[in-house]
């Protein structure tokens, strides 16, 4: 897929999540049907916090960098990853001051099951599945040229199963909408589609200030990780 299609693809899932909130009693019905499968609250609050930035950053960004270097992959640094999330990290933040969507716990009452209710606004995108999207997601698309190998799909199908599992638990604890994760969907997949334009992607690779820059983030995430507590579910 060209990277124009890629961005088209991004700017109608976007159009679509912003039309899917009309239709409040859709997303409720999709919510309830997602919380069925919170069968375990244990469980689905460490799978969720994959999607944290800071435990993305101090964690996934890395052994994702260092596992391309491993496999007969292309070699992603860290800085392709975390400039990129960086940046729909910033979109993400915007987007939820400016629309300040509500959340599942200020509709819902007893109809499902919370495994922590957030009553503050800024439902839309979800920052946790657009973390876990963004890194998983530019990961793959720099560091498989193709899925014609089975080594390369067997890659692709089990980190795509991780990245929606993740970027979906959000919906199955009841922290989020679908539409938020189709949002957060599509501000990756646009922000993809810019990042793999040549001159772009250059800048980031070779950018001494964006390397360490990057290490010194996964540092303070690591720093956050480990000093202070930065557990949560918004």
């Amino acid at each position: 897929m060209s990277k124009l299609h890629i961005f088209i693809a991004g700017i109608i899932i976007f159009c679509l999540s912003l039309i899917l909130k009309i239709f409040q009693d859709l997303e409720s019905k999709i919510v309830i049907f997602f919380n069925q499968f919170l069968f375990d609250l244990n469980f689905f609050s460490f799978l969720t916090e994959i999607g944290n930035g800071f435990f993305a950053t101090a964690l996934l960004v890395p052994s994702l960098s260092l596992l391309s270097s491993k496999l007969k992959i292309n070699y992603v640094p860290v800085q392709l990853m975390i400039v990129p999330a960086l940046c729909i990290g910033l979109d993400v933040q915007f987007l939820k001051y400016i629309l300040s969507f509500e959340r599942p716990a200020s509709i819902f009452t007893d109809e499902i099951i919370f495994l922590e209710p957030i009553f503050t606004a800024g439902s839309f995108p979800s920052g946790h599945a657009a973390t876990v999207l963004s890194v998983i997601l530019i990961w793959l698309s720099f560091a498989l040229k193709d899925l014609k190998s089975k080594e390369s799909k067997i890659i692709f199908s089990f980190f795509i199963l991780i990245a929606l599992s993740v970027a979906l638990s959000r919906v199955i604890i009841g922290a989020h909408w679908l539409s938020d994760v189709l949002g957060s969907l599509a501000l990756v997949l646009m922000a993809i589609a810019i990042f793999k334009i040549n001159f772009i992607k250059a800048f980031v690779e070779k950018s001494i200030f964006l390397k360490y820059f990057s290490f010194v983030l996964i540092g303070l995430s690591w720093a956050g990780i480990l000093f202070f507590d930065i557990s949560d579910y918004l």
